[in-house]
């Protein structure tokens, strides 16, 4: 059986600052790559520029993100190449996946994880940039991110509270209370910038009370799970589980419930302390009645504080969340916070 990774003192990297270097990398799919699938364009490459510009940061390019084959990327030894590059340049202060794709996991075991302690910076993106987040976080105890890509930034309308939040976690220091946003989109945006819908948010779900405080680990629930039983796989004790999917049609609540029992036979998860499901997109079907039927009727999460509906994941607007800080959560007397205490 495979040994169960010991949990590290928390390591935060420096916070950032005006003046400060970004670079857009290929962890998963390249520049190259979202262009072509996605329809992005110079001018969106520009925009997205100019907004990370706007928070004072310095924007720099991977040397491979313009590089695209048959899987819309580059080799994992380019992106791996990218990244060393990238983390042992002084100049450099940050690191900002370009997009997701699926592509991200196949780097794990290059990465230079003694190289990313002795030289901490800040690592945001999501997705299955899930897997870089948790394996580094696993590996040295280093807080990432798992927050807006490049390509988050060229969105024209809905933007701000993703900036916002982003500028608050990543430049802030001090307790963050996350407010549900006003408004959300699961629209595929990016094929038309104009002709956006938005729907109002109904806020948090309380799906079952509690308090709890702990570190914070997750993301992507499908690229979490596939981590088990590897030396990636982080410890579940003291834990809040951030935990997000793509919705896919009918069976979105069968592979959700699929996904926590699978986490659940876990032998230390006795040591997570609460659990935050983040937004659906309508096809999943989603509600708050279904999804607290799910999590009642399945006895390993009864014990846990449960929220739903977060803003985080394949929706937008979305926060960053840091994978390896702390966070407080409560749910009870028709109130529901969740606090970044440590980001």
């Amino acid at each position: 059986m495979t040994s169960q990774p010991i949990p590290h003192a928390m390591r935060l990297p420096p916070k950032l600052k005006a003046g400060d270097e970004i670079r857009v990398l290929a962890l998963s799919r390249t520049l190259a790559g979202a262009m072509r699938q996605g329809g992005f364009t110079e001018q969106d490459i520009e925009f997205a520029t100019g907004r990370l510009e706007s928070l004072g940061l310095k924007v720099s390019l991977g040397r491979y993100v313009r590089e695209c084959n048959m899987h819309l990327t580059t080799s994992p030894q380019h992106r791996l190449e990218d990244l060393h590059e990238a983390i042992s340049d002084s100049s450099v202060k940050a690191i900002l996946a370009v997009t997701g794709g699926v592509g991200a996991i196949q780097m794990l075991d290059g990465i230079d994880y003694d190289l990313i302690a002795a030289h901490p910076k800040v690592i945001c993106g999501y997705s299955d940039i899930a897997y870089p987040c948790n394996a580094i976080y696993t590996r040295t105890g280093l807080t990432t991110y798992y927050g807006p890509h490049f390509t988050t930034f060229m969105m024209r309308k809905g933007a701000d509270y993703t900036l916002e939040n982003f500028r608050n976690c990543l430049f802030g220091n001090g307790p963050l209370e996350l407010q549900p946003a006003d408004q959300w989109s699961d629209d595929v945006w990016h094929k038309d910038q104009e002709s956006r819908a938005f729907l109002s948010n109904e806020g948090f779900w309380g799906i079952q009370e509690g308090e709890a405080d702990g570190v914070i680990i997750g993301g992507n629930l499908w690229c979490f799970n596939m981590l088990q039983g590897t030396a990636y796989f982080p410890s579940l004790r003291d834990t809040i589980l951030f935990l997000e999917q793509p919705a896919d049609g009918k069976s979105t609540l069968m592979a959700l419930d699929s996904g926590l029992r699978s986490v659940s036979l876990q032998p230390d998860f006795s040591g997570v302390r609460a659990i935050a499901i983040g937004r659906f997109s309508r096809s999943g079907g989603v509600n708050h009645e279904n999804l607290t039927a799910l999590i009642s009727e399945n006895p390993a999460l009864r014990h846990l504080p449960v929220i739903g509906n977060c803003d985080f994941g394949h929706i937008n607007p979305i926060v960053t969340l840091p994978i390896g800080g702390r966070c407080r959560l409560h749910v009870g007397n028709g109130k529901t916070v969740i606090t970044l205490t440590d980001h």
